[in-house]
């Protein structure tokens, strides 16, 4: 599914990334740990598309992601993966049926029926009742699940999480973790996700972790 060869990345003279090589099976969790600043968002962020490396590949069934002209790349990057970050990004503006509605809209699916995917994830997630809902309505916890309902709307192949439970409190997390564990079992989702919340990285089937930009334990 992601391959990851040879990746280094540097932001000015700071080496964050330093021949970074994994592979990453389809339908599997995979956690990356480590410290703070060992480089976890930045290898997320390249495997995701958000940031470029200096050196080195990333291919995504098969395919050379960096190689793709910019045009390509958004495509893949909206149409093929989904992104939850840690304090969720929703449009305050918006409703919750609205936010997850957004991204499936930008693809040029039809109106409705981008909202008619947007229920029926909002329904599976539990939030039937917070449609109407805009962020600063809900709890933490709602907020997160409406972030992954739209990280989902548009059936990516992936799903980048950047410490999804980082800004919960442990009930809250406990939630993002059932949810998480559910998502991979009922959807065969495959999911990348960066945190520093042990038990989630334990629920995970595979953990590599990041020490000084190098992989130093894969299992």
């Amino acid at each position: 599914m992601i391959r990851v060869e040879n990746v280094h990345k540097s932001y000015d003279d700071v080496k964050v990334l330093r021949g970074i090589n994994l592979e990453i099976p389809e339908g599997k969790t995979v956690a990356i740990v480590g410290k703070s600043g060992a480089g976890k968002s930045t290898l997320l962020h390249i495997m995701g598309t958000l940031d470029s490396p200096d050196e080195g590949k990333v291919f995504i069934e098969d395919s050379d992601i960096f190689s793709l002209k910019n045009k390509a790349l958004s495509k893949l990057r909206n149409n093929h993966l989904g992104f939850v970050f840690q304090f969720h990004h929703l449009l305050n503006e918006f409703t919750a049926l609205e936010n997850v509605a957004l991204p499936a809209m930008i693809s040029s699916t039809k109106k409705q029926e981008c909202f008619d995917k947007a229920k029926r994830l909002l329904d599976f997630l539990e939030l039937s009742h917070r449609l109407d809902h805009k962020p600063n309505e809900m709890s933490g916890g709602e907020q997160q699940r409406v972030a992954f309902a739209r990280a989902l709307v548009n059936d990516p192949k992936i799903v980048f999480a950047d410490e999804p439970t980082g800004n919960l409190d442990q009930g809250t997390s406990e939630e993002v973790h059932n949810l998480i564990d559910r998502l991979k079992s009922e959807l065969n989702q495959t999911f990348v996700i960066v945190t520093h919340d042990p038990y989630l990285a334990k629920i995970c089937d595979i953990t590599f972790e990041i020490d000084q930009g190098k992989i130093v334990n894969g299992n």
